[in-house]
């Protein structure tokens, strides 16, 4: 990306095949993807959605790209405040993470946050 800023992209999409052709094109371009999902299949994210049964164990899945033998943070809100943070690290400089968690009703989202402390992207979803 030019003059330093990075592009952060959330993808919503219900179709399988239509999520891996943009995230493949996505990630050819630079950014970090999130998606939310009930789980993750060869470095992908499955059962993608914006809202989720309680119980369910809701799993972000991120493609880091450009920041190699770094951390990031995958940092967990409910209702607008911080409820769980996980510290992960990234290894290379094309890397895949995910952190999970079994939710009760409510509005959250996840940020991904850089060692620097700057937001790389963020996912919302509701749990019913």
């Amino acid at each position: 990306m030019s003059g330093g800023k990075r592009l952060r992209i959330l993808l919503v999409e219900d179709n399988l095949a239509n999520q891996l052709v943009a995230t493949a094109y996505l990630t050819r371009a630079g950014p970090t993807v999130e998606k939310a999902g009930t789980g993750v299949e060869n470095k992908e994210s499955v059962g993608t959605a914006s809202e989720f049964t309680a119980g369910t164990k809701v799993w972000i899945w991120s493609r880091i790209t450009g920041a190699a033998n770094t951390t990031v943070q995958h940092v967990w809100k409910k209702d607008g405040a911080k409820v769980w943070a996980a510290n992960l690290k990234i290894k290379g400089n094309k890397w895949t993470t995910a952190s999970r968690r079994q939710l009760k009703a409510g509005s959250y989202s996840v940020e991904v946050v850089g060692a620097d402390g700057a937001v790389l992207g963020s996912v919302a979803f509701t749990v019913k």
